[in-house]
């Protein structure tokens, strides 16, 4: 597969995935408006839940189908294709139905977990998702395999905003009429199930317009109904998902260990859950900043995989790595210098905006783990960034028992930091090791910080002029105000040091514009 190939696809999914992160963004201006900090912590806390079955949907077991999938179109072998999807299809039916089992007749004892029963609604609303998301997860893979980014990356943004739309109206009826706040938590719970089902009914559309009819007959006489390659997608979706899954588990470990560990320091309940709140107001910003590397990730597997040289896996992984230091450093500097100003005009106050700089900082970690996680499973080493996934979720736990009795949700936000640099860091050294060292660290990788080192030092010297861009008590218009200069300085100065530096000149800059603009050959679909 050609590079310009896999830089559509990953900007297809790049794409998709900022629209639905910054919906997802924005969700939380509505429900802390309507519902306050503590119905914002309520649904914040089972919020791993949803970002779990999200992640399944989107990244996890799509993965495993499009690398199969990926491999048999390589060789050739274009009539397995139909029974590795009705093999998923069967083992999905069981996997729905002991998802919803576990959560919604398992939630009171999740809820007691949390630390907080409230919870116990909006974790039953949730187990509805799980009767789709395996469905929704097997027809998105189908299309990653065959690199039909676009459809996927469609679904994806339907689905979040049906999701968003109906959590707004729910929460605000609810609130009108006076329900209680665990049910109006509930009920944007419930908004998960919405946006899958129309994004699956979207995706059964997609799939059933893909095939002539003759080509279905065909693939029907020569496949065998059973669960051929049942196992072989288990044990390749169980690691795969387990490495995709590290915002959602990391903020499990959250949901089960602050409230918990507040309240054992002299917090009360209630003040717990309002700080568990305040933290939670970084969780949308994290997810945001690094939306680019889940498309790079996703589209660096089934690319990986069918790659026939070690020469063409390399220049992936070095393109992939490229855009990831490129676009991961300056999104997580500049999102911890607008974090004061956004956390003002999102939320009203200034409350945790230490934390959320903090969390700011671990969004370039996070993004370099998603995406060296995705270029180690399209080399077939699935199973080390689920290992080291392991570590950084001991890592957590650890750091969360260490200091958040100390520094509070600070505490919280400096392990999750520190878990993301121990699992990139690791993901990092298993790739330069596996490509024999052969990897452009150095001189290269230097020269692509330069302009997010010469961004910091403009925004520095912006803040240190004019401090006023950094008060407390302002109103929400005037933090949208410095906002927009700090984000302009930002992207004015990354821009000239792009070029200064030599990293990028216009005449590349047209010349990938116009070979994205060539559709690639549309492969046996």
């Amino acid at each position: 597969m050609s590079r310009q190939v896999f830089l559509k696809g990953a900007l297809a999914l790049s794409i998709s995935a900022f629209i639905s992160k910054l919906l997802g963004l924005f969700y939380v201006i509505p429900l802390k408006h309507f519902a306050g900090d503590e119905g914002l912590a309520l649904y914040q806390l089972v919020f791993p839940i949803y970002n779990t079955i999200l992640i399944l949907s989107v990244s996890g077991i799509p993965i495993a189908l499009s690398k199969l999938i990926s491999e048999n179109l390589a060789a050739r072998n274009t009539m397995e294709v139909g029974q590795i999807v009705k093999s998923a299809f069967y083992l999905m039916v069981i996997v729905s139905l002991c998802g919803f089992f576990v959560f919604y007749f398992g939630s009171t004892r999740i809820a007691g977990w949390i630390g907080n029963m409230d919870t116990k609604l909006s974790i039953q609303a949730m187990a509805f998702a799980m009767l789709l998301v395996p469905f929704v997860a097997v027809l998105r893979g189908y299309f990653y395999g065959y690199q039909q980014m676009n459809l996927s990356a469609s679904s994806q943004v339907v689905e979040q905003l049906v999701r968003v739309s109906f959590m707004v109206f729910i929460v605000y009826w609810f609130m009108r009429t006076g329900k209680e706040i665990g049910m109006v938590a509930a009920g944007a719970a419930f908004g998960s199930f919405v946006g899958l089902a129309v994004s699956l009914l979207m995706l059964i559309y997609a799939y059933r317009q893909s095939f002539s009819s003759e080509k279905v007959r065909i693939e029907q006489k020569n496949t065998r109904v059973g669960f051929r390659y049942g196992w072989k997608i288990l044990i390749l979706s169980i690691p795969v998902s387990l490495s995709t899954l590290m915002i959602p588990l990391l903020g499990m470990i959250d949901s089960v260990s602050i409230i918990n560990l507040l309240q054992s320091v002299g917090f009360s309940r209630s003040m717990a859950t309002s700080e568990f709140g305040i933290y939670s107001r970084g969780v949308p910003i994290v997810q945001f900043s690094s939306f680019y590397a889940t498309g790079l990730a996703l589209a660096a597997v089934p690319t990986l995989a069918s790659a026939s040289t070690v020469h063409e896996k390399r220049g992936h992984i070095n393109k992939a790595i490229q855009i990831t230091l490129l676009a991961g450093i300056p999104a997580s500097i500049g999102m911890i210098f607008i974090a004061h100003p956004l956390n003002i005009l999102f939320y009203g106050d200034a409350n945790g905006s230490e934390t959320l700089q903090i969390l700011a900082a671990s969004t370039f970690f996070l993004s370099l783990a998603v995406t060296t996680s995705g270029v180690l499973q399209g080399m077939g080493k699935q199973f080390y960034p689920a290992f080291y996934l392991l570590i950084g979720m001991i890592v957590k736990v650890v750091g969360n028992v260490g200091l958040v009795g100390v520094w509070g949700i600070q505490g919280a936000a400096y392990s999750t930091l520190l878990s993301y640099l121990v699992i990139s860091g690791l993901c990092i050294w298993t790739i330069y090791q596996t490509l024999q060292k052969n990897m452009e660290i150095g001189q290269e990788w230097i020269r692509w910080i330069k302009p997010s080192v010469l961004m910091t030092v403009v925004l520095v010297a912006l803040i240190f002029y004019f401090p006023e861009l950094a008060l407390d008590h302002i109103s929400r218009i005037q933090s949208l105000f410095h906002m927009s200069i700090l984000i302009a300085a930002g992207i004015l100065s990354y821009v000239a040091g792009l070029i200064l530096f030599k990293i990028v000149t216009w005449k590349e800059i047209k010349e990938q514009a116009k070979r994205l603009n060539k559709s690639p050959k549309k492969s046996g679909v």
